[in-house]
């Protein structure tokens, strides 16, 4: 049986694993000045920047719970700073805020945003990928250059996340967390963009690696898992990963895994043995 594609509502908030990727104050280290720049450590402020980073402080104090309070304070610094050091963890923020409050083109647009005065954001670079390939579709304009798009972000991400350093201030646990949600969503989007091009044996491995290191919350990766089996002759196997995105409650995903999951055993029971 030939399943076709299901953009949900799970799929378009990005659940679970694209929250993870917003750095918050516990989640970024203190960059000693005499060290070069890691990507996951705020620098001091450089000499004409300390208004800037009083301001970005206060935009971190604010819980990320607050997300209106937060976004709107977030854009009052840009407004003030977009040139600081500091703006592309503003950006960060509000790409992932606005994408989750169904703002995708705005969201995607702040991200790219980021990405020009930061190249070496590679956990936008994952949110970006991520969010175009859930959300293009057939009747996409441009799709195929957008899912291109997609698919380069996502390699990019897996690249740079390989040269990551953890900061001596960062803990392990913190750092192996930022790492793995970064790859997991890299991982589901290059596995999406294939099934979009209908590479369903592309898929697996890609998808394999997203729910080995993503979050069980998110059950997307589950799903297209799932998807790629099934397209690619191993209902079987798709069972296993249909039960496991049913197996998440709450999401628009629960219903419509439960139903393949059902339509995946019968395949398999009716698949000629060799």
């Amino acid at each position: 049986m030939d399943f076709s594609l299901r953009t949900t509502a799970s799929m378009l908030i990005l659940v679970g694993a694209i929250w993870a990727t917003v750095p918050g104050s516990a989640a970024l280290a203190q960059a000693p000045s005499d060290k070069p720049q890691n990507p996951l450590e705020v620098k001091p402020p450089a000499k004409g920047e300390e208004k800037a980073y009083k301001a970005w402080q206060h935009f971190q104090s604010i819980p990320d719970s607050e997300v209106e309070k937060k976004t709107a304070a977030g854009e009052e610094f840009l407004s003030k700073f977009a040139n600081s050091s500091y703006a592309t963890y503003v950006y960060q923020y509000l790409a992932v805020a606005y994408i989750r409050s169904g703002q995708v083109d705005k969201g995607i647009a702040t991200g790219e945003k980021d990405i020009e005065v930061n190249p070496s954001d590679f956990r936008t670079m994952a949110v970006l990928g991520q969010t175009l390939s859930r959300t293009v579709t057939d009747a996409t304009p441009d799709a195929a250059s957008k899912l291109a798009k997609a698919e380069s972000y996502a390699k990019n991400a897996i690249a740079g996340v390989a040269n990551w350093v953890r900061p001596d201030s960062m803990s392990e646990e913190t750092f192996n967390n930022l790492r793995n949600d970064t790859l997991a969503m890299a991982h589901a989007s290059l596995g999406l963009v294939a099934i979009r091009r209908n590479n369903f044996d592309t898929a697996i491995p890609e998808l394999e690696q997203a729910v080995q290191l993503g979050s069980n919350s998110d059950p997307t990766s589950y799903y297209l898992l799932g998807l790629a089996q099934q397209n690619s002759g191993h209902p079987d196997k798709a069972v296993r990963n249909f039960e496991k995105c049913a197996a998440v409650k709450g999401t628009n995903l629960t219903s419509t895994c439960t139903v393949l999951m059902e339509q995946s055993q019968k395949d398999a029971q009716s698949k000629p043995k060799p």
